[in-house]
C-alpha cells in the first residue's frame, strides 16, 4: 500500500467517524484499496455468484491437486 493511499484511508476513516456519509469515501475501508479498483467487489450477493465462486475454487483445487500427479 502507498503513503498516499494509507494518508487517505486514514483521513476518510476520520471524516466518516465525522460524519461523512461512506458514499463519499473515494477509498474502500474493507479493501484497503481505491474505491475504483474494487468497486466490482461489492456487487450484491447471489446464489448465481456464491455458486460461481464455488466453481473456481473447485476448479483452481483440481488443478493443483492435478499438477502433482
Amino acid at each position: 500500500m502507498s503513503r498516499r493511499l494509507a494518508a487517505a484511508i486514514e483521513r476518510e476513516d476520520r471524516l466518516e467517524d465525522a460524519g461523512m456519509p461512506a458514499d463519499d469515501r473515494v477509498t474502500c475501508s474493507v479493501h484497503q484499496a481505491w474505491a475504483a479498483d474494487c468497486a466490482d467487489r461489492h456487487g450484491p450477493l447471489t446464489a448465481c455468484r456464491v455458486l460461481v465462486e464455488a466453481l473456481e475454487i473447485d476448479r483452481i483445487r483440481a488443478r493443483s491437486g492435478s499438477a502433482g500427479s
